[in-house]
């Protein structure tokens, strides 16, 4: 802790005793409200308001402490989840259980496309967690990132080992 070092170092070059700065310091971070709770960890840990050296502007009449401090606390997580996601430009997939999807691979070169062609079943999602089957079997899991959903109908046009009859030649194509 930043503070807890400066209040060290200040009580050494003034020449008072370092533990003496210590209990001081201590007392008022227990005895003053957490950001994240709203109530001091002194007033969580014995059940009562701790009296310390930072004057008292308002006093709470709270019966349960610990019940505002969880409820703070939880309002306080979900307000930094919106702006950390707004800042990230996070974007909610739609990738559900049963959708094709493709499978994002590593470029060998410029001509390499981004995804594979090789058309997936999405089997399990578990939040970002995406484990995804092709026809022949083989399973892969990869974050949800790595996948992009395709019509239904793109899977069936390529999974399908269809015969084309040739009209000039008259044979068939496989």
């Amino acid at each position: 802790m930043q503070p807890l070092g400066k209040a060290l170092k200040t009580a050494h070059v003034q020449g008072r005793p370092w533990q003496q700065e210590l209990s001081r310091f201590l007392l008022q971070y227990r005895t003053a409200p957490h950001t994240s709770t709203g109530v001091a960890p002194s007033e969580l840990l014995f059940n009562r308001t701790v009296k310390g050296k930072l004057p008292v502007l308002k006093k709470r009449n709270v019966v349960n402490k610990h019940k505002q401090a969880r409820a703070n606390e939880s309002k306080k997580q979900q307000y930094n989840k919106e702006y950390a996601d707004h800042r990230r430009n996070v974007k909610t997939s739609d990738i559900r259980i049963g959708d094709c999807v493709l499978v994002r691979q590593e470029r060998q070169n410029k001509l390499t496309s981004r995804f594979n062609t090789t058309p997936y079943t999405v089997t399990t999602r578990n939040k970002s967690k995406v484990t995804a089957r092709s026809r022949s079997g083989h399973t892969i899991t990869r974050n949800v990132s790595h996948f992009k959903r395709i019509p239904k109908q793109y899977e069936s046009d390529t999974d399908d080992e269809r015969t084309t009859v040739n009209n000039d030649q008259g044979q068939n194509e496989t």
